[in-house]
């Protein structure tokens, strides 16, 4: 008996973002459109810096032969990565439907507002991805340079990747870190993205004034029980946020979110040092040491923010 071929399934849209969140910008309530194969797509939201990051789940019916759906956004640039693929076909990113891309597989995308990608599989049971929905003047404002909108393309990125991973597991699990490191991923995936193959002579950060590092650093310390901002430290010294990441790595080595992964505890000194923009953890503790005067764990042991479910 031949399996019954699933109905079409009506454009997959999600719910409404997190609570808390406070942000007007959802990105593109549609998630996938013009598709095959697909059974189900679910699907968690969060909200950070006018960027709506979709983490996803999307069902295939095996049976079907070849799936497809259009993943761009008719009104928004769409940045899309895939994290997992279960079943034992393959997966991947075209811009066209039936042309698989030179050098392929490519696992992630990139579509401006009203252009035409594709996420196409065969064999495939279930696709896990991250999609992240901005507006391109928006982003420019919060990095305070002008950016120009790339063409669809399809690629590769270590470092993408894992940006992506963090994303998902901060959608997954809303209030494992602070708002800052949540701030800090989505502006980095973006920012990693947007200067792919762009020339950085250019881009010499200046430095933090020791005053300026001063009266961030002080803010940190001072708010450590509450939700630290990336927009909030930025403004403290005058700058852009993406301004302020570039001046306090140059002036410290270490990414303006550090401390507070470390104040969180959930993730391992590896993870942090990863996160970060570290290669090695040894490289890391070296750079944390020489700012700081400590090391990352005798630091983390000696502010760490008190357990709300132990003073009870």
């Amino acid at each position: 008996m031949t399996p019954k071929k699933p109905e079409a399934m009506a454009d997959a849209r999600f719910e409404h973002p997190r609570n808390g969140d406070g942000s007007r910008f959802y990105g593109d309530m549609t998630i996938v459109r013009s598709t095959h194969g697909i059974t189900a797509v679910r699907q968690r939201v969060c909200v950070s810096n006018d960027i709506a990051v979709h983490a996803l789940e999307v069902d295939v019916d095996v049976q079907s032969g070849p799936a497809w759906a259009q993943v761009a956004s008719e009104s928004h640039a769409r940045l899309s990565i895939v994290l997992e693929a279960i079943g034992g076909g393959r997966v991947e990113s075209r811009l066209k439907r039936d042309q698989a891309p030179a050098n392929g597989p490519f696992t992630m995308n990139f579509a401006p507002p009203g252009a035409e990608v594709w996420g196409y599989s065969e064999g495939i049971r279930r696709v896990r991805d991250i999609r992240l929905d901005f507006d391109l003047a928006r982003v420019s404002e919060a990095l305070g340079e002008k950016l120009t909108m790339p063409e669809p393309r399809v690629f590769r990125s270590d470092r993408l990747r894992f940006l992506a991973k963090c994303l998902a597991a901060e959608c997954e699990e809303p209030d494992r870190f602070s708002r800052l490191y949540i701030d800090t991923l989505t502006m980095a995936a973006c920012i990693d993205f947007l200067r792919r193959g762009r020339e950085d002579s250019c881009r010499a950060a200046r430095r933090l004034a020791a005053r300026q590092l001063r009266r961030v650093t002080e803010y940190v310390l001072e708010h450590l029980a509450e939700a630290v901002r990336l927009k909030e430290l930025s403004a403290i010294v005058g700058l852009s946020q993406s301004q302020f990441g570039r001046a306090f790595k140059a002036s410290t080595g270490l990414s303006p979110h550090a401390q507070e992964l470390l104040l969180a505890g959930a993730l391992p000194l590896s993870e942090v040092a990863l996160v970060t923009g570290f290669a090695e953890q040894s490289h890391f503790n070296r750079v944390f040491k020489s700012v700081t005067g400590t090391s990352p764990a005798v630091w983390r042991r000696e502010h760490r923010r008190p357990d709300p479910s132990k003073s009870a």
